[in-house]
């Protein structure tokens, strides 16, 4: 499964549930682009974690087919028994250890949380990260601005080439300056860039900076 498939399936079992709730208003948040490569461990690996990642929020979680690392499940509505949040945990083998990918959805405003921070926990959940509670969330968030200590969001350019930056977004995604992807995940100070490999960095107390594994960026904030 793809990541655009994986956005299909979920928001289409979301979908079923806002058919049974026309009076109210709704709408379907979605998350995908949180990524994470692991140099060792197998597909089985993976796929066991991806399981027990997905089953900390969701009940049931299930293989596409035996084997095949896409994994899936479902939460609903404890009133109305409808679908209400999704996600799909999906394993690739590599040459040496696996990537594997996080897609979320849930319905707004019946979820007190958005898809991000579901897909955030699953994330931190599958590769040891910090958990942070499942919080109400309004339907619109607001961009984060400033130099923020708890996000990457923004542009960082490159110390050592002026001729490099990169555009992070909230939901984990990155683009260079020439338009390649990558993404990012934060704990506390400590960031995981996966742009041409697994990078560890280290993000300043004034969020301004990070440095470590051969890159040197400044936020522009």
């Amino acid at each position: 499964m793809n990541v655009k498939r994986g956005l299909w399936l979920i928001a289409v079992a979301i979908f079923l549930g806002l058919l049974s709730h026309t009076a109210a208003i709704a709408s379907v948040d979605l998350s995908a682009g949180i990524r994470y490569v692991s140099d060792t461990g197998s597909l089985s690996d993976c796929s066991a974690k991806a399981r027990a990642a997905l089953e900390t929020y969701l009940p049931g979680a299930s293989e596409s087919s035996p084997g095949s690392g896409e994994w899936f499940a479902s939460g609903q509505n404890l009133l109305t028994g409808a679908p209400s949040s999704a996600a799909t945990v999906r394993c690739y083998p590599l040459a040496k250890g696996y990537m594997v990918t996080f897609v979320c959805a849930v319905q707004l405003p019946t979820n007190p949380y958005g898809a991000y921070p579901l897909c955030l926990d699953i994330a931190h959940k599958f590769y040891g990260g910090a958990i942070t509670p499942l919080a109400a969330m309004p339907t619109a968030t607001p961009m984060p601005s400033g130099c923020a200590t708890t996000n990457l969001v923004g542009t960082w350019v490159s110390d050592n080439d002026p001729k490099l930056s990169f555009t992070m977004e909230l939901n984990g995604d990155l683009t260079d300056s020439e338009g390649v992807s990558g993404n990012w995940i934060i704990d506390g100070s400590t960031v995981t860039l996966t742009y041409y490999g697994n990078h560890t960095l280290k993000l300043s107390p004034d969020g301004k900076r990070l440095s470590g594994a051969g890159y040197n960026l400044t936020r522009k904030c």
